[in-house]
């Protein structure tokens, strides 16, 4: 019989747990122990049998709902999750070399982005096309090029997804014709077209044609694909936009379900079951660092999928779609971009315990080849976003166990609370008219916006935590440093070699039947057509807007901490490429009274913070006499001075001392770790206290010093 692990130990009282609590976050006797997540879901601090869930709504691994994942069997013979590695290296050979590297590395599936021209269906030798060749993407327009990118690639073993924007019905043609080429057999063909008209339309603004043709467009492709490439996905429904935007957990579930709900109509309308319509979709969520809400959130989009299937009549063993995770853009920092690593990990493994069927990780330095505008992320990088999963799976275990969260009473809840949420905001969209409209009448951009300003304010004042960002920067070069790309000799004879296409086969470009669309798709793309001809066969043409995206905006979390540091540092390059901050560069001056033992906490303190906007302080010697700060501050030329004390200082020398740097000719002075009784008291300027404004406090400081913070772009990484 085994013995339980806390048999040695007496028990303790519930009571007594949440009594410890209190003591450790400082609050009263009588205060609750709970708090609330961003979308207002209390959670408790302590769970225990009593808070299980009955009847238990999670069902059993591998059987609708599917909260516990879609697989029945655990140990070596699981199939682990997808390793899907995001290719964006504009030359094709270097894309090809990558994604072999990739591969060879442990990836098991790989995602082509083509370029903007491609995305926007620009034909070549215009001047859209010429403004959008080779940015964010593969420069892939013909079959030839595909074949190229994806040149030694099994593509019976290795899937691959062409992640297309609004031209994903053009380029999944490419990836079509390409298996065609390559011998394999329709029925045994896998992939997917990842057609996703209304995330394309809320990253980049813009479609090829009016939404809702779109929208239509993509159930008649998921029903002759279906038909023809069983094993093919023709929908996708990616979040990635929403959450960049600031889609709290609650809203991208909503979004996700009634998106999906959107594309399952136009695919019904089209002819296609709801059961097969769902096998033609796979949804892409965000997962960030908050650890066990994303786990939960995984959890409960699966649960609330299963239900909209029921509801459409679909049977139990197929109220399914495949859910794949990314970690999250919006979590990506480009100052210390080494600490993406720990966010990344932690997404990692939320995304592998929630059960994601497929996780593409981000490389750590994405932002800072974005910024600067490399190629690509690093090789560096790739390989550690490849080997983070490979731990997960083959160290950490987590593929050999069916719901590692299950039975947590916290989990459990918290999927709970998050699906009833969730589907209360579902109803209320579909009330509304459903996504489409909430998308094009700016209702979600609109809610995005306000909870994207919460989350700022919460990371200014530090009530959100980001390592690296605002608690603990780094000081010192981190040293990355991609070298920016020459766009002009990679693209600069793109539109003349494609001009030199042999000519395509008379009515290769006819308007076919609606029902034989995706085979003229597929014959034109085989025989030589570009994208932006696929894009008009297909019913549309370019978007509009070339090179000029008005989607949703990127909201990252370190962009207005990466203008305080650009601003500080004086760096000629982005932002997110700040320089390192020395005592060459803007500073501030720390007059510490007293003894060591008082004013090393605040000092630290306020060196972290006053670093974080990227200036570096000057400590003083201990002072015994506050009357001498003035003559230490006269040996550094700032007007920022800060006096650092114990908490037992005597309010007449802090008083002493801000006078004395006001003498030397200090015009900020600050009190660290103060109450506004003391500011008031002592004449300084300002309470640098815990729970400031940091983004305006250093703000300010900056404009003391006579540098300008660069407004926030809310751009870049998509």
């Amino acid at each position: 019989m085994t013995e339980p692990l806390a048999a040695e130990f007496p028990p303790v009282p519930d009571d007594d747990w949440r009594a410890a609590a209190r003591k450790a976050a400082k609050l009263a006797d009588d205060a609750p122990t709970s708090s609330r997540t961003e979308d207002g879901l209390e959670v408790a601090w302590l769970y225990t049998r009593e808070d299980a869930l009955a009847p238990d709504p999670g069902g059993v691994p591998g059987r609708a709902p599917f909260v516990r994942g879609t697989g029945a069997g655990t140990g070596e013979d699981e199939t682990p999750w997808e390793i899907r590695q995001e290719q964006t290296h504009p030359d094709r050979q270097a894309a090809n070399a990558a994604i072999l590297d990739d591969l060879e590395g442990g990836a098991t599936a790989i995602d082509v982005r083509p370029d903007r021209a491609a995305r926007e269906g620009h034909a070549p030798g215009t001047d859209a096309f010429a403004a959008a060749r080779g940015r964010d993407g593969v420069m892939v327009s013909t079959v030839d090029d595909l074949d190229a990118v994806l040149h030694g690639v099994h593509l019976d073993l290795a899937p691959v997804a062409v992640s297309g924007g609004a031209q994903a019905v053009a380029t999944g043609a490419l990836l079509l014709a390409l298996l065609r080429r390559r011998g394999i057999d329709p029925a045994q063909a896998r992939g997917s077209l990842r057609i996703d008209p209304l995330g394309a339309l809320a990253a980049d603004g813009a479609l090829g044609t009016a939404p809702e043709d779109a929208v239509a467009l993509a159930g008649r492709i998921a029903a002759q694909v279906a038909d023809a490439y069983p094993g093919v996905r023709a929908l996708a429904v990616d979040t990635r936009a929403y959450v960049n935007a600031g889609a709290t957990p609650v809203r991208e579930l909503a979004i996700a379900v009634t998106t999906g709900v959107a594309y399952l109509r136009a695919a019904e309308a089209a002819g296609l079951e709801p059961a097969v319509a769902a096998s033609q979709l796979e949804f892409s969520l965000s997962v960030g660092p908050d650890q066990f809400g994303e786990i939960a959130k995984l959890r409960a989009f699966r649960r609330l999928w299963a239900r909209v299937l029921e509801l459409s009549g679909v049977p139990e063993d197929g109220r399914r779609s495949v859910v794949l995770a990314r970690t999250s853009d919006r979590m990506l920092a480009g100052i210390d971009p080494w600490t993406n690593m720990l966010r990344a990990t932690t997404a990692g493994f939320a995304a592998a315990v929630g059960g994601a069927e497929g996780l593409t990780v981000a490389p750590f330095d994405t932002v800072v080849a974005d910024a600067v505008g490399a190629a690509s992320p690093g090789p560096l990088g790739r390989r550690i976003a490849r080997n983070t999963q490979l731990i997960l799976q083959e160290e950490s275990g987590l593929r050999r166990v069916a719901d590692p969260a299950g039975g947590s009473w916290y989990v459990e809840s918290l999927t709970d609370a998050l699906a009833r949420a969730a589907w209360e905001r579902v109803q209320q969209i579909e009330a509304a008219g459903g996504a489409l409209p909430a998308l094009v009448e700016g209702r979600w951009a609109a809610e995005l916006e306000e909870q994207a300003d919460r989350r700022r304010g919460e990371l200014a004042t530090r009530r959100r935590e980001m390592t690296g960002v605002n608690v603990f920067p780094l000081l010192a070069d981190d040293g990355v440093h991609p070298e920016a790309a020459d766009r002009e000799a990679l693209a600069g004879t793109e539109a003349d070699r494609l001009a030199e296409r042999p000519a395509l086969p008379d009515g290769a470009l006819d308007a076919p039947a609606a029902d034989g669309l995706l085979a003229a798709l597929v014959d034109a793309a085989e025989a030589g057509a570009r994208v932006d001809e696929l894009a008009v066969l297909a019913g549309g043409g370019p978007v509009d807007g070339a090179g000029d995206p008005a989607g949703l905006p990127v909201r990252r979390d370190a962009e207005p901490f990466e203008q305080l540091r650009a601003a500080a540092t004086g760096a000629d390059g982005p932002a997110a490429d700040a320089a390192a901050v020395t005592e060459d560069g803007p500073t501030v001056f720390l007059a510490c009274l007293g003894p060591l033992a008082a004013h090393a906490t605040p000092a630290t303190w306020a060196t972290n913070v006053f670093g974080v906007g990227g200036i570096a302080a000057v400590q003083s010697a201990p002072l015994d006499d506050p009357a001498d700060a003035g003559a230490a501050l006269a040996e550094h030329a700032t007007p920022l001075a800060a006096v650092c004390f114990g908490r037992d200082e005597e309010p007449a020398r802090i008083a002493a001392a801000v006078a004395s740097l006001r003498e030397a000719g200090a015009r900020t002075v600050y009190v660290v770790q103060g109450s506004a009784e003391q500011q008031d008291a002592a004449g300084a300027d300002v309470a640098l206290r815990p729970g400031v404004d940091l983004i305006e406090t250093l703000g300010d400081a900056l404009a003391q010093l006579g540098r300008t913070v660069p407004a926030a772009t809310n751009g870049a990484t998509r």
